[in-house]
């Protein structure tokens, strides 16, 4: 899992806190615990501590939870390390011992040795008398008998495994991050659902696929895929099939995958070119039409998996790139655009109604001439954003709050485009879609700049974006040339709340203008953690944070006990005494505008008050 994954993870778990819930150190399954399985049930009595993983990818889901497991069995690859890539973070470095017993030839004597107290074999494909002799070493899981043998979905492993060590809750967690970003997927690749696939690989004598059934071809039918009923009624109980010559039409599909290449006599170069030259094979509609995806070995490694923890790979990785086989056709009237998180949208050639859910997505479009029928509140405000009370038409309906829009409201305007920034909920995504074509404009990482663009891309008025961006340009370059050596003074953007001054971190929008014209940002922000975009509020006697050379302090609301806060504060003695307020150097702002987010209104706004400040002062 890679820190952007890990990151993701560890908000979702402050959420869950946020509303009461526990986690899974706070709850976990009482002791003793009965495993049901295809061989009866196991009983576990209390937590364990040496686990042995013979099955050929358990020691994913076991990593994922926590648990590094004592031996895990070796598949392929490294004989002497089982610990691919993906799980390196989460095996904090600890290599297991690996056991190299091949399938249906277990090692009992080495597994008594290691003095396991529990053997996962979920994911092992053993017999009834394999299992029992494993029983007599230590307790051992099995798969349950509602499925093919490997054919067990990558959740019910994890929640298995989960339960047999007393962390069903922390599995899932891990099941629902993994199954959040694929319902972002199918949400990004609209031309995925429906469209059938062959999941195939080859051999030296023939061609083969897996089924619906395995975990390989579930990962597509998981996106949106679906294997064709022939090739599942072909296969039977079994979770891959052989095809002969006179069956090889039945691969024709619309995406047809290649993996398991690296498995190939002479390697992944050597199937490729078998493949590529095969004259029969070229005869399909789906070569001919370019739709063929050959699976590069790093991809293969975890798709043969297809677990907790390389799934999340594999949908950051490998999904977009079989998106680009397959592109979105757009019905007449609507052109396909790409937005901020690579999500394919057709879009109206010329969009007359459009709904915006973000106060930068509101600003870019006022700064092109178009006005929205539907936006959304400011953020800590009851109405739009107050930097554009003179701007918006008065009949501009309020949508409701950022993260909370009001899905009525925006079904009867029947907008044709919805523009939105950042706000991924699923479940909301998936309704706004249902009303009108949903473009994202930006990711919480970007500055204003890219959203303008993508709002002039979604509009079909790249040009005249570029024109205002141009004229932005012109006004940075002028001011900082007028501020000389003022440029180089330090500057502090203060949110101030009833509870004190919020510090804007240098990456948040106003805080970039001021790095743009030439101030610098402080150089460190007391309270703030990486990726927020200011400080916890910080107390009274930590004020002297803005004693630098200019302090830029504003609320977000226009009246309340914020503004009762920031009024006192500037009359607090211990405030005067610093040496900002001394020199006249500190600017009080419409933190609606400074301290949220905007585009390029708010921009020259914001330049407007620099010009009047900065260089007045100078």
């Amino acid at each position: 899992m890679n820190t952007r994954s890990i990151i993701i993870f560890a908000l979702l778990a402050l959420f869950l806190a946020s509303f009461g819930f526990v986690s899974a150190d706070e709850s976990e399954d009482a002791f003793p615990v009965t495993i049901e399985h295809k061989f009866g049930s196991t009983t576990i009595t209390e937590e364990p501590q040496r686990i042995v993983s013979i099955g050929f990818t358990e020691q994913d889901p076991l990593l994922a939870l926590g648990v590094t497991p004592v031996a895990v069995r070796y598949w392929y690859g490294d004989p002497e390390n089982a610990i691919f890539p993906w799980a390196i973070d989460e095996s904090g470095g600890v290599q297991p011992q690996a056991l190299n017993m091949p399938y249906g030839n277990l090692n009992y004597e080495a597994i008594l040795a290691l003095a396991p107290d529990l053997i996962s074999a979920v994911d092992s494909g053993i017999t009834q008398e394999e299992y029992e002799f494993l029983s007599q070493i230590a307790p051992t899981l099995a798969q349950y008998d509602t499925y093919v043998d490997f054919g067990m979905p990558w959740q019910e492993t994890t929640r298995l495994i989960g339960k047999a060590l007393g962390r069903s809750e922390q599995a899932e967690a891990a099941i629902g991050a993994v199954e959040s970003s694929l319902t972002q997927a199918r949400n990004r690749y609209p031309q995925f659902q429906g469209a059938t696939v062959s999941v195939a690989y080859k051999t030296a004598e023939t061609y083969g696929y897996y089924t619906g059934q395995d975990g390989r071809g579930r990962f597509f039918t998981d996106l949106g895929f679906v294997v064709p009923a022939e090739q599942n009624e072909l296969a039977g109980d079994s979770f891959y099939y052989y095809l002969s010559e006179e069956r090889i039409d039945i691969l024709d599909t619309d995406l047809l995958v290649f993996l398991a290449l690296q498995f190939y006599e002479g390697g992944s170069d050597a199937a490729r070119e078998v493949i590529s030259a095969d004259a029969l094979l070229s005869k399909l509609d789906v070569v001919q039409d370019d739709r063929v995806f050959f699976v590069s070995d790093e991809y293969d490694d975890a798709l043969q998996f297809s677990t907790v923890l390389s799934l999340q790979y594999l949908l950051e990785n490998m999904a977009p790139e079989i998106a680009r086989l397959i592109p979105l056709e757009c019905d007449s009237g609507l052109r396909a655009v790409v937005d901020a998180v690579g999500v394919t949208v057709c879009v109206p050639d010329a969009p007359q109604r459009v709904v915006a859910l973000q106060e930068g997505d509101i600003d870019g479009l006022l700064a092109l001439d178009v006005e929205p029928i539907g936006a959304t509140n400011g953020r800590g405000q009851m109405t739009p954003p107050r930097y554009l009370d003179e701007r918006l038409p008065e009949d501009t309906v309020s949508v409701g709050a950022f993260f909370r829009p009001n899905l009525e409201v925006i079904l009867s305007l029947q907008p044709d485009l919805i523009l939105f920034a950042g706000y991924s909920n699923p479940d909301v995504l998936a309704q706004l879609n249902a009303i009108a074509p949903v473009y994202n404009t930006a990711t919480f990482d970007e500055d204003w700049r890219a959203q303008f663009a993508r709002v002039g891309e979604a509009l079909n008025m790249g040009a005249e974006a570029d024109a205002v961006l141009a004229d932005y340009d012109q006004r940075v370059a002028t001011l900082g040339a007028n501020l000389g050596a003022a440029g180089d003074e330090m500057f502090i953007v203060g949110r101030w709340t009833a509870e004190g001054p919020q510090i804007m971190a240098p990456t948040t929008f106003s805080s970039r203008i001021l790095i743009d014209v030439g101030l610098q940002p402080p150089l460190e922000i007391p309270e703030l953690q990486q990726g927020h975009p200011h400080s916890a509020p910080l107390s009274l006697e930590s004020v002297g944070i803005i004693d630098v050379d200019w302090a830029f302090l504003g609320t977000l609301q226009g009246q309340g006990d914020a503004v009762e806060a920031l009024d006192e504060l500037l009359e607090n003695p211990l405030f005067q005494s610093l040496q900002v307020v001394q020199n006249d150097r500190v600017v009080v702002i419409d933190g609606s505008l400074w301290t949220s987010v905007g585009g390029p209104l708010a921009a020259m706004a914001v330049l407007d008050d620099v010009e009047a400040s900065v260089l007045a002062g100078e």
